[in-house]
């Protein structure tokens, strides 16, 4: 019986053997040029991109061929830039391990009049969500403080150079938005497994669908980090998007900068609500201003486990 095959234990491209040259292009490794004078042409990336990618393989445990976890590149301005994904599935897998992990509520939608909706029906609701809401419960917390994952439709949906969205978010726009939603559930409950991974449906996947390049020289990155409130950020993601200046670094900086906002207005809002004996609330829930706060499904706890 042949041997399982795994990526290689040595971030060095000389010492691969065949098959582990083919794992390695089968988890995304290797970027093939479709245009240009490289048309056809094959590029391993970088050996500091192969080892970041082996590093975190083997510290989360997911299986690049499995598709749990593998890396992107993308060519912008002739110059191919790598990034790390993950499956959603990748992040329910080490949820799951994580033996904290008590189940989620279903997926819930805002619509245009500001409900929360257990399924979203274009003909009932309009063409898209505005928002979508996810909730992810640990055993160690208090069952009513769950890490709340909120997405919000201006934020995450692609759209191609054209202005058009995407394939993918035109037939399944809602579900996209409410995976989105999960993984910032996700990391929001398992931060230390989680941080600083992003799924694939958080970060455009289509090298054809890459942002124009942004010649004005705006530091649209020191812009983010200057932001102090979650009003401000968001004005700078919208000057963002009307200068199509977008980009999955971007992306990353942007979602880190929202979750130290939100932790900062997050524990503003737990210091107004200091018990009388002086014991501040479980902190766990980690909800999401600046979106309409809607009521829970019918029993708040479908798709939970019990402890």
């Amino acid at each position: 019986m042949s041997a399982v095959a795994t990526m290689p234990k040595s971030s060095d491209a000389a010492a691969w053997t065949a098959e582990e040259k083919a794992v390695v292009e089968a988890s995304g490794l290797v970027f093939k040029h479709s245009y240009g004078a490289k048309e056809g042409q094959k590029e391993l990336a970088p050996r500091p991109v192969v080892a970041r990618f082996m590093h975190t393989c083997q510290r989360t445990g997911l299986d690049p061929l499995a598709k749990q976890i593998y890396c992107i590149g993308r060519l912008s301005g002739g110059t191919v830039e790598w990034s790390i994904q993950t499956a959603i599935d990748g992040f329910r897998v080490i949820a799951e391990r994580s033996s904290k992990y008590a189940g989620q509520d279903a997926a819930e939608w805002l619509t245009q009049t500001g409900e929360w909706v257990p399924v979203f029906v274009k003909a009932l609701h309009g063409e898209h969500p505005l928002a979508a809401r996810v909730n992810v419960y640990r055993h160690d917390w208090n069952p009513d403080k769950p890490a709340v994952g909120v997405a919000t439709w201006d934020e995450y949906a692609q759209y191609t150079r054209k202005g058009d969205l995407t394939a993918m978010w035109k037939q399944r726009g809602p579900g996209q938005l409410a995976k989105c939603a999960e993984a910032l559930a996700f990391r929001k409950a398992f931060p230390q497994d989680l941080s600083g991974m992003y799924t694939d449906d958080e970060m455009s996947a289509r090298q054809d669908e890459a942002e124009v390049v942004d010649d004005s020289g705006t530091d649209w990155a020191a812009l983010i980090e200057a932001c102090e409130t979650l009003n401000e950020l968001e004005d700078v993601s919208a000057r963002i998007r009307e200068a199509r200046a977008g980009s999955d670094e971007l992306r990353v900086k942007r979602a880190a900068r929202l979750g130290v906002l939100q932790a900062q207005e997050q524990n503003m809002v737990d210091a107004e609500e200091v018990d009388d004996d002086g014991q501040q609330p479980d902190p766990a829930s980690g909800a999401d201003a600046n979106v309409p706060a809607g009521e829970p499904g019918t029993d708040g706890t479908e798709d939970r486990r019990s402890e």
